[in-house]
C-alpha cells in the first residue's frame, strides 16, 4: 500500500473534509491495481464504535469489496502477545475496592472529608489512576512533587492517593483497563521491534490526546507499511505559527496543539504531513478564515498583518449563518426549525453541541413533529422509567416512608405491570389516597396498610386483601435496613423493586421491569453491580442510594429503530467523522464551548505538569480542535443565547474571535458577512416568534359575581363561614352552590390548621384533669399532656420540639388567667354543637364551641382558643361574627347539652406568641342585636340581585383565598367593577 519510506508516515485531513468518506476512498485508492486480498488484510484502528459504523456504511456505499480489519484501539487487548496478561479488572469492581478504602480512611479520620462524598471521592481518584496508568506516570513520581509552597490541602490529598499506590503493586497481576492497554502496547511495541508486521496498520481519526494512544501512534507510523491519519488537520495554518507553539506559551488550548505533539514525536514537521487523499474541504476560503481566527494568543496581531489574504468574506463566509437568541429555550426552538427545514430540503442535519439540556429542548421542540433525533449519547438510563423506578424503590431503604413517596411509587407505570388487572390496581390506589388524605396517617406502615384492606372497603373490593398483603410485603422491612454489606444492599434493593413491579400473586416474577431497551440496560447494571459487590463493603443505606444513583446515571439508552435517518444529535467526539448536509453548533457560550474544567480535588495545574499529568487546557485545545472541524462544514449554523435562565451569557472565545476579526475587516467585505450571518439568524427566530404569536387574545376574565337560583343557594353555614360570607361571598358560592372543596393534603404538614387542632386538645385534657389552677403540681401536668399530646398527635420530631417550647412559654400565663376564669365560672361543655334556624327564613347557623363554663347564677361564659392572631373589635363588628353569634345561639337555646341560658361573656384566648384575652363586644352589640343584624345579613343574600362577588372585603391585598384560581384572581384585582353573571 506505501511506498519505502526512511520517516514516519503521517497524513492529514483538513478540516470539513468528510473523514469517513475521504479514508474510505483513500484505501481503495491506494489497494487499486494491487493484490485484492490486500485491502482484506489492511488493519484500521479507530477510537469510537460510532465510527466503525460510520466507515462500515461507507465502504456498503463503495459496492463489493474485501472490507479491511476496522478494530478499536481498545481491541489491543486481544493481540496474541498479550495472551499471558492477566484480564483487567472490571472498572466497576475497581471503583468499590477504592470505596471500601476510602470509606475506612474517612471512619479514622472524618475530618477528612463527609461521609456522603464517598463515592464522588472514589470515582475521582480512580479516574486519577487511570490517567497516570494511561500517561506512565506511578506514584513515587507524585509524592516525590515539590509542594514547600502548598498549603495544608496536599497533605490532606496525599492521604487518598497513597490508596492509589496499594493498586500500583498490583498493577502487573491485577491490571485495571487503562493499566492492561498500556502494558499491551508496551508488549506490542517490543514485539514489532523484533519482528514488524507486513500487512498495512492504520491509526485513524484519534488527535493522540492520551499517553498510550499516542505511543501507540507513535509506533504505527514507523511500521514499514505503518501509517497515522490526523482528523481536522490546518493546512492553512504557517510553520512559524506552528514551530511557536508549546506549553511555556499556551499553546496547548490551540486546537492544532494535539497534532503537533504527534508530529513532533515522529521526528517530522508540519511541511512533513501530506493530505491522504485529494478529497476537497467543502470551503477552503472560510477554512483561512477560522485557521486566522484561532491564531494563538500571542501572536493574534497577525490579524492585522494577514488579514488582507483572505479575499472577500462575503464569498467565504457565505454558508455560514450565527443565531443569538434571547433565552435557551428560545435557542432550542430556532435550532428545531432549522432541522425542520433541512429535513424537508432532503438535507442530513446534525446538531452538534456538549449541553446536553440543549439537546433535551431541542428534543421536546421537535415532539410537535413526531420526529425523534438520533441522538449518540442517547437518553441518561436514570431519567428512563426503569431507572427511576429503580431509584424510588431505593429511596426507601433505611428511610421513614411517606405517603408521598407511597403513592409516588404506586403510581409509577412499572408497578403491578404486566398484568391485566392493573385498572383494579390504579383504582385501589386512588381510594387508598382518598384515605390517606382524609385520615393519614403521615407515615404509613405495613400494619395500617393491612387496617386499611380488611376494614370496610374490602366488602365491595374481593381482591384488596391480597392487595393489602402485597402492598404490605412491598414495605415491609425497608426502614429497617439502616446499614449493612454492599451484596445485601444490592439483593435486597432489586428483590423489592422485582416484587413491587410484579403486583399480588403474579406470574411473571419482575413485571415489566426488565422488558425494552431500557429494562435491559437497568438489569446490565444491576446485574454487573450484584456481580462485583463483594468488593463492596459495609455501607448505610444513604451512602448505597448515592453509589447506586452515581452508577445509573454513567448508563445510557439508544433505540435506534424509532429515530429519523437524517437528523442527528452529536458529541464533540462523534462529530470528528461523522458528515452532514448542515452542521448546527449549538450553545456556543463559553462554559459550554469550551467546557469549564472540572475542579480538581488533588493536584492542582503545576503539581500536574511537573507529574506529566494532563493540564486542563488539553481539554479546551480538543474542544477548540472539535470546534474548528466542525465549523468547516457545507453549510453551519452556529447558535447561543444571550442570557441563561440565571444573567447574562458570554460567546464562547472563538466565537468571539471570528467576530472580531470579520468586523475588523471592513474593506473585505467582513463586517457584510457578519450582518449577513445575523440576518439570517434573525429570520429563524422571527419564525419563531411568530409561530409562538398569539393572532387572536382571549379578553381578561371579569371579576365575577355569580347569581345563582334561590334555590340552588346555601340553607346552612357554621359561625365561621360567616367571616367568609362577607369577605369573600365567592368562596361560599364555590363551596356550598358548585361543591367544590380542596382535598385534603397528600402529607399531612405542620400548618397553623393542625397546630391549633393539638393545642385545643391539649387544653381539653388539662380541663378535663380536674387539676385546679391554684394547685402548685397544675404546670406539671399541662406539660406532661403537652408532652403526650405531641407524641401521638404531632409525627414530626422537630416540630414537636418547636411546638413544646411555644407552649411551655405560654403555659404559666394560661394557668394565672385560667385561676380568674374559675373565679368567674365552672368548665362544663366542651366541643360542644349547636344548630339554629332563622325566622321566617329557611336556614340554619350552626356551631361547635371550644369551651362553655357556666357561672353561679346560671349564666355562661364562652371561650374560643386561638392559635394564631385574635380579631380586634372592629374586626368582630363587622367581619369575625364568631363569638358574638355563638353567644346569640347560646340565648336560644341552639346548645341542646346548654340549654337556653344569658350568656354573660364570650372571650377569645390568644395563644400566638403575644398571648392576649380579648372580649367580644357584647355590651356594644347585645345577642338580640346581633340575632337581628344575622337575619339581615342572610336576608340580603336570599335576594336574586345579591351576587357570590370574588374577593369582596379581604382582610390584606395578599391574603390568598381558596378558589382565587377559580376566580382568576390575577386577571382582574380589587380596583376592577364587579360583574355579575345570571347562573342557571
Amino acid at each position: 500500500m506505501f511506498e519505502p519510506s526512511k520517516t514516519p508516515r503521517i497524513f492529514g485531513l483538513a478540516p470539513g473534509v468528510d473523514f469517513a468518506t475521504a479514508l474510505v476512498d483513500g484505501l481503495i485508492e491506494r489497494t487499486k491495481g494491487d493484490d485484492p486480498f490486500l485491502l482484506a488484510r489492511t488493519e484500521v484502528f479507530l477510537n469510537t464504535q460510532r465510527m466503525v459504523r460510520r466507515i462500515q456504511e461507507v465502504f456498503d456505499e463503495r459496492g463489493n469489496l474485501l472490507l479491511p480489519r476496522l478494530r478499536l484501539v481498545t481491541d489491543l487487548a486481544d493481540e496474541p502477545v498479550a495472551s499471558d496478561i492477566p484480564p483487567a479488572i472490571a472498572p466497576l469492581r475497581r471503583r468499590l475496592e477504592l470505596t471500601n478504602f476510602v470509606a475506612k480512611l474517612l471512619e479514622t479520620e472524618p475530618d477528612l472529608a463527609p461521609q456522603s462524598s464517598l463515592y464522588d471521592l472514589s470515582d475521582s481518584l480512580a479516574g486519577l489512576m487511570d490517567e497516570m496508568h494511561g500517561e506512565g506516570v506511578d506514584p513515587e513520581r507524585v509524592n516525590a512533587l515539590d509542594v514547600t509552597d502548598q498549603s495544608g490541602h496536599w497533605a490532606r490529598a496525599l492521604k487518598f492517593i497513597n490508596i492509589i499506590s496499594g493498586f500500583y503493586k498490583i498493577a502487573d497481576s491485577h491490571p485495571d483497563k487503562e493499566a492492561r492497554q498500556r502494558l499491551v502496547v508496551q508488549r506490542l511495541l517490543k514485539s514489532w521491534a523484533s519482528e514488524a508486521p507486513t500487512h498495512p496498520v492504520i491509526v485513524a481519526g484519534s488527535t493522540g490526546s492520551r499517553g498510550t494512544t499516542a505511543l501507540l501512534m507513535e509506533a504505527v507510523s514507523k511500521l514499514p507499511q505503518g501509517a497515522v491519519i490526523l482528523p481536522g488537520f490546518d493546512f492553512e495554518m504557517p510553520s512559524s505559527v506552528w514551530d511557536s507553539m508549546d506549553r511555556d506559551t499556551g499553546g496547548e488550548d490551540h486546537p492544532q496543539f494535539r497534532h503537533k505533539i504527534v508530529v513532533e514525536r515522529a521526528g517530522l514537521t508540519k511541511g512533513d504531513v501530506p493530505t491522504w487523499s485529494n478529497h476537497p474541504c467543502p470551503s477552503p476560503e472560510r477554512n483561512k478564515v477560522i485557521s486566522l481566527s484561532l491564531r494563538p494568543a500571542p501572536v493574534t496581531d497577525q490579524w492585522l498583518s494577514e488579514g488582507h489574504t483572505l479575499g472577500d468574506l462575503v464569498h467565504a463566509m457565505k454558508d455560514v449563518a450565527l443565531i443569538e437568541a434571547p433565552s435557551p429555550r428560545i435557542e432550542a426552538e430556532a435550532i428545531a426549525l432549522v432541522l425542520r427545514k433541512a429535513m424537508d430540503d432532503g438535507k442530513k442535519a446534525a446538531l452538534i453541541t456538549p449541553d446536553r439540556n440543549l439537546t433535551r429542548q431541542v428534543s421536546a421542540a421537535l415532539v410537535r413533529w413526531n420526529i425523534e433525533a438520533d441522538d449518540s449519547a442517547g437518553q441518561p438510563l436514570a431519567l428512563t422509567p426503569p431507572g427511576r423506578f429503580l431509584r424510588q424503590v431505593g429511596e426507601l431503604i433505611g428511610a421513614k416512608l411517606t405517603s408521598e413517596d407511597l403513592l409516588a411509587l404506586l403510581k409509577h407505570p412499572l408497578t403491578h405491570s404486566k398484568r391485566e388487572d392493573r385498572r383494579e390496581h390504579l383504582l385501589r390506589t386512588r381510594r387508598l389516597e382518598l384515605h390517606i388524605r382524609r385520615h393519614g396517617p403521615a407515615f404509613p406502615s405495613p400494619e395500617t396498610i393491612i387496617a386499611w384492606s380488611n376494614g370496610k372497603e374490602a366488602e365491595r373490593d374481593e381482591g384488596l386483601r391480597d392487595w393489602g398483603e402485597w402492598l404490605a410485603e412491598c414495605m415491609r422491612d425497608s426502614e429497617q435496613l439502616v446499614e449493612a454489606h454492599l451484596t445485601e444492599l444490592v439483593a435486597f434493593h432489586r428483590a423489592k423493586a422485582e416484587l413491587w413491579a410484579a403486583g399480588p400473586k403474579s406470574a411473571t416474577p419482575s413485571g415489566a421491569l426488565w422488558d425494552e431497551a431500557a429494562g435491559r440496560k437497568a438489569l446490565q447494571v444491576v446485574t454487573e453491580l450484584e456481580d462485583h459487590a463483594d468488593a463492596g463493603g459495609i455501607l448505610s443505606a444513604r451512602n448505597y442510594l448515592s453509589l447506586f444513583g452515581a452508577i445509573l446515571s454513567k448508563g445510557e439508552v439508544r433505540n435506534p429503530d424509532t429515530v429519523h435517518p437524517m437528523i442527528q444529535f452529536l458529541g464533540t467526539l462523534e462529530a470528528r467523522v461523522q458528515s452532514a448536509d448542515l452542521i448546527i453548533l449549538g450553545s456556543m457560550n463559553d462554559g459550554t464551548w469550551p467546557e469549564t474544567s472540572a475542579p480538581d480535588p488533588w493536584l492542582n495545574r503545576k503539581m500536574r505538569r511537573d507529574a506529566g499529568l494532563l493540564l486542563p487546557e488539553r481539554r479546551i485545545g480538543l474542544a477548540a480542535h472539535d470546534y474548528e472541524q466542525a465549523v468547516s462544514g457545507k453549510e453551519v449554523w452556529i447558535s447561543r443565547s444571550i442570557r441563561s435562565d440565571e444573567a447574562e451569557t458570554v460567546p464562547s472565545r472563538w466565537l468571539n474571535r471570528l467576530v472580531n476579526l470579520l468586523s475588523g475587516l471592513p474593506e473585505q467585505g467582513g463586517d457584510v458577512a457578519l450582518q449577513e450571518m445575523q440576518r439570517k439568524g434573525r429570520e429563524i427566530l422571527g419564525y419563531v416568534a411568530a409561530n409562538e404569536t398569539v393572532e387572536e387574545r382571549v379578553p381578561p376574565y371579569q371579576r365575577p359575581s355569580p347569581r345563582p337560583p334561590l334555590a340552588a343557594r346555601p340553607k346552612e353555614l357554621s359561625v365561621t363561614q360567616v367571616k367568609t360570607l362577607i369577605r369573600d361571598p365567592y368562596a361560599i358560592y364555590a363551596d356550598k352552590v358548585l361543591g367544590l372543596r380542596a382535598l385534603d393534603p397528600l402529607v399531612q404538614t405542620a400548618d397553623a390548621p393542625t397546630r391549633g387542632i393539638v393545642i385545643h386538645s391539649i387544653l381539653e385534657q388539662f380541663i378535663k384533669s380536674g387539676v385546679e389552677p391554684h394547685d402548685p403540681t397544675a404546670l406539671e401536668t399541662l406539660l406532661a399532656i403537652t408532652d403526650a399530646a405531641l407524641e401521638t398527635e404531632c409525627p414530626w420530631p422537630t416540630i414537636r420540639r418547636m411546638w413544646r417550647a411555644r407552649i411551655a412559654r405560654v403555659a404559666s400565663w394560661f394557668i394565672e388567667g385560667e385561676k380568674q376564669r374559675r373565679a368567674l365560672g365552672t368548665p362544663k361543655y366542651f366541643e360542644t354543637k349547636g344548630f339554629l334556624k332563622l325566622d321566617n327564613l329557611d336556614f340554619m347557623i350552626k356551631g361547635t364551641a371550644d369551651r362553655i363554663d357556666e357561672t353561679e347564677d346560671g349564666a355562661v361564659l364562652i371561650y374560643d382558643y386561638k392559635s394564631g392572631t385574635v380579631p380586634s373589635e372592629k374586626q368582630q363588628i363587622h367581619f369575625d361574627k364568631q363569638l358574638l353569634l355563638e353567644a346569640a345561639m347560646v340565648e336560644r337555646g341552639a346548645f341542646e347539652e346548654v340549654g337556653a341560658k344569658p350568656a354573660k361573656a364570650a372571650t377569645y384566648i390568644g395563644l400566638g406568641s403575644n398571648p392576649v384575652e380579648r372580649n367580644a363586644p357584647l355590651e356594644k352589640h347585645p345577642a338580640d342585636q346581633v340575632w337581628d343584624e344575622f337575619g339581615q345579613l342572610i336576608n340580603a343574600w336570599m335576594t336574586f340581585e345579591r351576587g357570590y362577588t370574588a374577593r369582596l372585603a379581604p382582610f390584606t391585598e395578599s391574603e390568598a383565598g381558596y378558589y382565587d384560581h377559580l376566580a382568576r384572581f390575577g386577571e382582574w384585582d380589587q380596583t376592577n367593577e364587579i360583574a355579575p353573571e345570571d347562573m342557571e
